[in-house]
């Protein structure tokens, strides 16, 4: 193994290591790693991790699943504009050696309920005007089925009480 490819996976491990999410979108990994080498491209960082036995290879995410009538550009900006609010699409990863605990999943579904209430408040301030008190209505109606989860999570204990909360969104 390379020196360098040996820094790369022992980077990746100790990244690993240290994130509070456990489950890490590679892609992520990727963009502080090239920003700081330049090297290598993403799909040969990818392929480097998934070598790896001691990091096991998780479910990805698609955010421009239902992106097809976009063209490359906007799909591109939709994208970068998603990644820039930490919602990265593809694999994920974590060491086989970390467990995922109850506090963990607690954490991981308050971050993305707070991301996704974000993202619903955005998409409502960002709603065009002509747009039809059904389409608003709706957009309305998921807001509060997320409201609802958080309800929900803190009734089960699974979320700490409001005055507990750091300001959101919370990553």
């Amino acid at each position: 193994m390379s020196e360098t490819l040996s820094e790369l996976i022992q980077w990746v491990r100790a990244y690993l290591k240290r994130d509070e999410d456990i489950i890490v979108p590679i892609k992520r990994m990727w963009n502080e790693w090239y920003t700081a080498h330049g090297t290598p491209l993403l799909a040969e960082f990818t392929r480097i991790v998934l070598s790896d036995d001691r990091i096991e290879e998780m479910p990805g995410v698609d955010h421009t699943g239902d992106m097809e009538g976009m063209d490359p550009g906007e799909k591109e900006e939709y994208e970068r504009d998603m990644e820039a609010h930490g919602f990265y699409s593809g694999p994920r990863v974590k060491l086989k050696s970390r467990q995922i605990t109850r506090e963990h999943i607690a954490r991981m579904l308050k971050k993305h309920n707070d991301r996704m209430e974000w993202a619903l408040q955005q998409a409502r301030a960002a709603m065009p005007e002509e747009a039809s008190e059904a389409e608003e209505g709706k957009l309305i109606d998921v807001i509060m089925r997320a409201r609802k989860l958080r309800r929900d999570l803190r009734a089960t204990g699974l979320e700490p009480p409001e005055d507990e909360w750091s300001r959101r969104p919370s990553g």
